[in-house]
Protein backbone atom coordinates (compact mmCIF):
# COMPACT_ATOMS: atom_id res chain seq x y z
CA UNK A 1 0.00 0.00 0.00
CA UNK A 2 1.39 3.50 -0.80
CA UNK A 3 1.98 5.80 2.13
CA UNK A 4 0.61 9.41 1.60
CA UNK A 5 4.00 10.31 3.85
CA UNK A 6 6.48 9.09 0.70
CA UNK A 7 5.37 11.85 -1.39
CA UNK A 8 6.41 15.28 -0.91
CA UNK A 9 2.56 16.75 -2.05
CA UNK A 10 -0.66 15.59 -2.60
CA UNK A 11 -0.31 16.56 -5.84
CA UNK A 12 2.21 13.81 -6.78
CA UNK A 13 0.20 10.99 -4.63
CA UNK A 14 -2.65 11.90 -6.72
CA UNK A 15 -0.31 11.27 -9.76
CA UNK A 16 1.01 7.93 -8.52
CA UNK A 17 -2.38 6.28 -7.97
CA UNK A 18 -4.27 7.23 -11.41
CA UNK A 19 -0.87 5.85 -13.14
CA UNK A 20 -1.39 2.83 -10.71
CA UNK A 21 -4.88 2.41 -11.11
CA UNK A 22 -4.26 2.61 -15.30
CA UNK A 23 -1.62 -0.05 -15.19
CA UNK A 24 -4.13 -2.07 -12.76
CA UNK A 25 -6.38 -1.50 -16.56
CA UNK A 26 -3.98 -2.64 -18.83
CA UNK A 27 -2.97 -5.37 -17.51
CA UNK A 28 -6.86 -6.54 -16.85
CA UNK A 29 -7.17 -5.91 -20.52
CA UNK A 30 -4.08 -7.43 -21.79
CA UNK A 31 -5.05 -10.68 -20.02
CA UNK A 32 -8.70 -10.43 -21.86
CA UNK A 33 -7.55 -10.25 -25.08
CA UNK A 34 -4.35 -12.58 -24.78
CA UNK A 35 -5.82 -15.87 -26.25
CA UNK A 36 -4.21 -19.22 -24.95
CA UNK A 37 -2.56 -21.22 -27.57
CA UNK A 38 -6.16 -23.23 -28.24
CA UNK A 39 -8.28 -20.08 -28.98
CA UNK A 40 -5.78 -19.00 -31.22
CA UNK A 41 -6.04 -22.09 -33.03
CA UNK A 42 -9.55 -21.64 -32.84
CA UNK A 43 -9.14 -17.98 -34.72
CA UNK A 44 -8.20 -20.09 -37.90
CA UNK A 45 -4.32 -20.97 -36.74
CA UNK A 46 -4.00 -24.88 -38.10
CA UNK A 47 -1.42 -26.71 -35.31
CA UNK A 48 1.37 -29.08 -37.50
CA UNK A 49 0.82 -32.68 -37.00
CA UNK A 50 2.95 -34.15 -34.65
CA UNK A 51 4.71 -36.26 -37.47
CA UNK A 52 5.05 -33.49 -39.67
CA UNK A 53 8.74 -32.62 -40.88
CA UNK A 54 10.17 -29.90 -42.67
CA UNK A 55 13.49 -28.92 -44.93
CA UNK A 56 14.16 -25.34 -46.29
CA UNK A 57 16.19 -24.25 -49.11
CA UNK A 58 17.56 -20.40 -49.68
CA UNK A 59 19.40 -19.85 -52.76
CA UNK A 60 21.92 -18.93 -52.72
CA UNK A 61 22.78 -18.80 -48.91
CA UNK A 62 21.85 -22.59 -47.91
CA UNK A 63 20.98 -25.66 -49.63
CA UNK A 64 20.03 -25.46 -53.04
CA UNK A 65 16.09 -25.75 -53.72
CA UNK A 66 16.75 -27.53 -57.16
CA UNK A 67 18.94 -30.35 -55.43
CA UNK A 68 15.98 -30.37 -52.78
CA UNK A 69 13.34 -30.86 -55.40
CA UNK A 70 15.35 -33.26 -57.53
CA UNK A 71 15.92 -35.40 -54.79
CA UNK A 72 12.32 -35.27 -53.99
CA UNK A 73 10.88 -35.86 -57.31
CA UNK A 74 13.25 -39.11 -57.74
CA UNK A 75 11.47 -40.82 -54.92
CA UNK A 76 8.17 -39.93 -55.72
CA UNK A 77 6.61 -43.22 -56.47
CA UNK A 78 2.88 -42.96 -57.02
CA UNK A 79 1.82 -39.29 -57.99
CA UNK A 80 2.79 -36.00 -58.50
CA UNK A 81 0.61 -32.33 -58.95
CA UNK A 82 2.51 -29.34 -60.01
CA UNK A 83 1.58 -25.56 -60.11
CA UNK A 84 4.03 -23.21 -61.72
CA UNK A 85 4.77 -19.71 -62.75
CA UNK A 86 7.67 -19.91 -64.82
CA UNK A 87 8.90 -23.07 -65.45
CA UNK A 88 11.83 -23.47 -67.41
CA UNK A 89 14.48 -25.56 -65.44
CA UNK A 90 15.72 -28.40 -67.79
CA UNK A 91 17.01 -30.49 -64.70
CA UNK A 92 13.81 -30.10 -63.00
CA UNK A 93 11.66 -30.55 -66.78
CA UNK A 94 13.74 -33.85 -66.96
CA UNK A 95 13.31 -35.28 -63.46
CA UNK A 96 9.34 -34.83 -63.83
CA UNK A 97 9.87 -36.54 -67.14
CA UNK A 98 11.46 -39.51 -65.15
CA UNK A 99 8.67 -39.39 -62.80
CA UNK A 100 6.54 -40.01 -65.49
CA UNK A 101 8.24 -42.54 -67.11
CA UNK A 102 8.73 -44.30 -63.92
CA UNK A 103 4.67 -44.44 -63.96
CA UNK A 104 4.17 -41.47 -61.69
CA UNK A 105 0.75 -40.10 -62.68
CA UNK A 106 1.85 -36.10 -63.21
CA UNK A 107 -0.51 -33.59 -63.52
CA UNK A 108 0.99 -29.95 -63.92
CA UNK A 109 -0.77 -26.96 -64.01
CA UNK A 110 1.18 -23.64 -65.43
CA UNK A 111 0.72 -19.88 -66.07
CA UNK A 112 -0.99 -18.38 -69.62
CA UNK A 113 2.65 -16.74 -69.86
CA UNK A 114 4.10 -20.32 -71.03
CA UNK A 115 2.03 -21.03 -73.61
CA UNK A 116 3.48 -18.03 -75.76
CA UNK A 117 7.47 -17.65 -73.96
CA UNK A 118 10.12 -19.28 -75.21
CA UNK A 119 11.92 -22.09 -73.88
CA UNK A 120 9.42 -23.31 -70.82
CA UNK A 121 8.91 -26.31 -70.02
CA UNK A 122 4.81 -26.54 -71.23
CA UNK A 123 6.12 -28.37 -74.59
CA UNK A 124 8.83 -30.74 -73.28
CA UNK A 125 6.38 -31.95 -70.52
CA UNK A 126 3.90 -32.53 -73.04
CA UNK A 127 6.43 -34.18 -75.61
CA UNK A 128 6.99 -36.54 -72.66
CA UNK A 129 3.29 -37.48 -72.40
CA UNK A 130 3.02 -35.07 -69.14
CA UNK A 131 -0.77 -33.93 -68.98
CA UNK A 132 -0.21 -30.20 -68.82
CA UNK A 133 -3.03 -27.53 -68.33
CA UNK A 134 -3.02 -23.58 -68.23
CA UNK A 135 -4.60 -21.74 -65.36
CA UNK A 136 -5.82 -18.39 -67.26
CA UNK A 137 -8.62 -17.17 -65.50
CA UNK A 138 -6.60 -14.89 -62.80
CA UNK A 139 -3.99 -12.37 -64.20
CA UNK A 140 -1.44 -14.74 -62.99
CA UNK A 141 -1.17 -17.84 -61.70
CA UNK A 142 1.57 -16.98 -59.36
CA UNK A 143 1.86 -20.27 -57.31
CA UNK A 144 5.04 -22.20 -56.99
CA UNK A 145 4.13 -25.84 -55.29
CA UNK A 146 4.86 -29.02 -56.20
CA UNK A 147 2.95 -32.13 -54.17
CA UNK A 148 4.39 -35.38 -53.84
CA UNK A 149 2.21 -38.90 -53.67
CA UNK A 150 0.25 -36.96 -51.70
CA UNK A 151 2.44 -36.85 -48.59
CA UNK A 152 4.45 -33.41 -49.02
CA UNK A 153 4.05 -30.62 -50.23
CA UNK A 154 6.94 -27.87 -51.57
CA UNK A 155 6.36 -24.46 -51.84
CA UNK A 156 8.20 -21.06 -51.03
CA UNK A 157 9.25 -18.00 -53.83
CA UNK A 158 11.97 -20.37 -55.93
CA UNK A 159 10.25 -20.30 -59.14
CA UNK A 160 11.09 -23.71 -61.16
CA UNK A 161 13.85 -21.49 -63.17
CA UNK A 162 17.35 -21.70 -63.86
CA UNK A 163 17.42 -17.94 -62.81
CA UNK A 164 15.95 -18.71 -59.06
CA UNK A 165 18.54 -21.22 -59.34
CA UNK A 166 21.69 -19.64 -60.43
CA UNK A 167 20.29 -15.41 -59.66
CA UNK A 168 17.79 -15.07 -57.85
CA UNK A 169 17.38 -15.17 -53.69
CA UNK A 170 14.84 -17.28 -53.19
CA UNK A 171 13.39 -19.31 -50.35
CA UNK A 172 11.59 -22.78 -50.62
CA UNK A 173 10.02 -25.13 -48.12
CA UNK A 174 9.25 -29.01 -47.99
CA UNK A 175 6.47 -30.31 -45.52
CA UNK A 176 6.07 -33.57 -44.73
CA UNK A 177 3.47 -36.16 -43.28
CA UNK A 178 1.04 -33.41 -42.00
CA UNK A 179 -2.49 -35.02 -43.69
CA UNK A 180 -4.16 -31.78 -43.35
CA UNK A 181 -1.88 -28.95 -44.74
CA UNK A 182 -1.23 -31.83 -48.03
CA UNK A 183 -5.37 -32.06 -48.57
CA UNK A 184 -5.53 -28.29 -48.27
CA UNK A 185 -2.56 -27.76 -50.90
CA UNK A 186 -3.96 -30.60 -53.21
CA UNK A 187 -8.08 -29.10 -52.62
CA UNK A 188 -6.71 -25.80 -54.11
CA UNK A 189 -4.85 -27.77 -56.91
CA UNK A 190 -8.14 -29.52 -57.51
CA UNK A 191 -9.66 -26.22 -57.26
CA UNK A 192 -7.52 -24.42 -59.92
CA UNK A 193 -7.04 -27.70 -62.19
CA UNK A 194 -11.06 -27.48 -62.58
CA UNK A 195 -10.51 -23.66 -63.77
CA UNK A 196 -7.66 -24.70 -66.51
CA UNK A 197 -7.46 -25.89 -69.95
CA UNK A 198 -5.42 -28.60 -71.57
CA UNK A 199 -2.21 -27.37 -73.15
Amino acid sequence: MVRVSAFPSPRLFLTALIGLALSASAATSLARTDKPPAAALAAGYQAFSPRASYRLCFNPDGDSCEALLIETLRATRRTLHVQAYYFTSAPLAQAVKQAKDRGVEVQVILDKSQVNDKYTSATFLKNAGVPVFIDAKPAIAHNKVMIFDGRAVFTGSYNFTKSAEKRNTENGLLIRDDAALVKAYLDNWKARFALSEPY
